[in-house]
């Protein structure tokens, strides 16, 4: 094959200087690295934190569900038990810190998985972001063949979300009980009792009434009667001996279910002073209640109606969990409230051309939880479920003959659940 040789000339070109005005220094490059919505700031989780729950599709275990309000332990954090020889257990040095969920500025106790650790202590910290995908567990080497810290983790900072929220209120006043969600407020804790005595016409005829007004002790009509005892009947049975009207707070003391000028005594707890209810700013003293249920798998937001929060444009920050509650403490505003929607059916689920049916078997899509979204629905469903636990009772037992998905969505249209729409700032 011949050989080709390929020649060519032309005129040489000078090649111009940069001009001075758009020279830059190599060693002042551009201070950004990424918009603020996302920022590139690379986390993994503190490899001492619990278990939130396991993923049904991966069978890891989460430790910080999405949506949780997290804080981060940096090369500055104080934490004389957290590092091994001042390091981050090995994690790479790209790695800018170890998310943890925020405590509300408060130091958190937590049972750590490490083998050899008991508790440890979160120390008190602020918001950076939040958890937009659950976090997995660290998993340290506990299989030498999966090794989770491959992966990294980012912050949410700027976004519109939305949350399963919970009025505190409201579901006192559901569940009849107060004390079942979250730890009763003061006024809600208040057990009062008023003496009453019939006269022997009125015990002949309808019996008497006893009025529980804010004269009685401070209780107002709303209460829930915890007892009523006859000096010489005993205890006394709703509707076989007295009725009870919870709106105008009339009790009366059926004809012949005591005795002539009998006293009879009526204890009942007032729910409607539960002002003081709310998201947990402290470790909860049980893990028994409603709340306790549902933070483990869900990120939400409580409020108490009766203490006029859940109103548009209310400043948001984290609670002793890393959940959301109403506050403006400085440093620790996550965001603002755009408002709370319980109006269900959405998304064309009200146009299903089915009713409602009983049976499982036959539900349409859509049907089944009444139009309310499937996310909402099973945090509800949690959260009734340990409450009806804690009160020493089941869904048959409180609501007999009801089905549960009706109880559910009677829930949602009271108010006590709803859609949390947030406006995320820090």
């Amino acid at each position: 094959m011949a050989k080709l040789n390929f020649k060519a000339s032309g005129t040489g070109r000078k090649l111009k200087r940069t001009p001075s005005k758009y020279r830059e220094s190599l060693g002042r490059p551009n201070i950004s690295q990424s918009a603020g919505i996302r920022p590139a700031f690379p986390l993994m989780p503190f490899k001492s934190l619990p278990v939130s729950f396991v993923d049904v599709s991966t069978e890891d275990a989460v430790v910080i569900p999405k949506g949780r309000i997290v804080s981060a332990i940096t090369s500055n954090t104080d934490l004389d038990t957290a590092y091994d020889n001042g390091d981050y257990y090995g994690v790479a040095k790209g790695i800018m810190g170890l998310m943890v969920p925020c405590n509300g500025n408060a130091d958190r106790d937590v049972t750590s998985p490490v083998e050899g650790e008991t508790t440890v202590t979160i120390a008190a910290n602020k918001p950076i972001g939040v958890a937009e995908h659950d976090v997995y567990q660290d998993m340290r080497g506990v299989n030498l063949n999966y090794d989770m810290r491959n992966k990294n983790w980012g912050v949410l900072c700027q976004q519109l979300i939305k949350l399963p929220a919970v009025d505190t209120y409201q579901f006192d006043e559901f569940m009849g009980e107060a004390g079942l969600f979250v730890p009763a407020g003061a006024g809600a804790a208040q057990v009062a009792q008023a003496d009453a005595t019939g006269s022997a016409s009125d015990a002949a005829a309808n019996g008497f009434t006893i009025t529980l007004t804010a004269s009685n002790n401070g209780i107002l009509a709303g209460s829930v009667i915890t007892s009523v005892t006859g000096a010489t009947a005993g205890a006394l049975a709703l509707t076989t001996n007295y009725t009870y009207n919870d709106s105008t707070g009339a009790l009366v003391i059926l004809a012949a279910a005591v005795t002539d000028d009998e006293v009879v005594t009526v204890v009942w707890t007032a729910l409607d002073a539960n002002v003081e209810s709310g998201a947990p700013a402290a470790a909860l003293a049980s893990a028994d209640f409603g709340y306790s249920a549902v933070t483990g798998s869900y990120a939400f937001y409580t409020y108490n109606s009766e203490n006029n929060e859940g109103d548009a444009g209310e400043s948001l920050i984290s609670d002793f969990y890393g959940n959301w509650m109403p506050g403006t403490t400085a440093g620790l505003v996550v965001g603002n409230l755009m408002g709370v929607d319980y109006r269900f059916n959405k998304d064309l689920l009200d146009t299903v051309q089915s009713k409602y049916d009983d049976d499982a078997l036959y539900r349409l899509a859509g049907t089944g939880t009444f139009g309310i979204p499937q996310h909402l629905y099973d945090f509800a469903y949690k959260a009734l479920d340990a409450a009806l636990l804690k009160a020493g009772t089941t869904w048959a037992g409180k609501w007999a003959g009801v089905d549960e998905a009706k109880k559910i969505k009677e829930a949602v249209d009271a108010g006590v659940f709803g859609e949390a729409w947030i406006n995320l700032n820090i």
